[in-house]
């Protein structure tokens, strides 16, 4: 109803394309309102200027669930269409409604599995690993002061490659299985 339309202020989508995204998102019509506007705001510019605007790394990046994450990127790139972490609403609608609460178990787990799945083959492999480890370790995370020649030596060690090594298998199994179960 309009009454939604008004509450949120002049929406750029009608009746029929708020359905379409209530039906391919977890969000309400209300809610897809309530994300564009907060994806408007991230640009109000070009969300003045363009009907379909499509903001930058940077500017998703300035959204707060976002700014404080270690995975913040990676999360932009598996959501973004171009690879390069650009958006538009669509893309950030998808991003938001899989990561809100009405998201079910396995499709946060399959999230979970593209953003460690860094080289995007499928499986979470010893070089994944290596890469979650690396992020977890930057000093923006751990408040430390690792050097880069620190957080390599880290991942370099003979013992923690020798875990990883197995660790990369019974991840990808566990999160397989638990995807087939949900």
């Amino acid at each position: 109803s309009s009454g939604i339309n008004a509450e949120y202020g002049a929406s750029r989508y009608n009746q029929d394309e708020l359905a379409e995204f209530q039906d391919l998102t977890y969000f309400t019509k209300r809610e897809v309102l309530h994300v564009h506007k907060r994806f408007c705001g991230l640009s109000p510019e070009k969300a003045k200027d363009e009907r379909n605007p499509v903001l930058s790394k940077q500017e998703i990046l300035s959204l707060p669930e976002l700014a404080a994450n270690p995975f913040n990127e990676r999360i932009l790139d598996v959501f973004s269409q171009s690879g390069d972490g650009r958006m538009n609403f669509e893309e950030f609608l998808d991003m938001m409604s899989q990561f809100s609460s009405k998201a079910p178990l396995n499709t946060k787990i399959d999230i979970a599995f593209r953003i460690y799945d860094f080289n995007d083959d499928g499986e979470i492999c010893e070089k994944d690993l290596e890469k979650v480890v690396l992020f977890l370790i930057q000093p923006s995370v751990t408040g430390g002061n690792l050097s880069s020649d620190d957080r390599q030596k880290v991942v370099n060690n003979p013992h923690f490659k020798k875990r990883v090594d197995r660790m990369s298998g019974v991840m990808t199994h566990a999160i397989r299985k638990v995807s087939l179960i949900l």
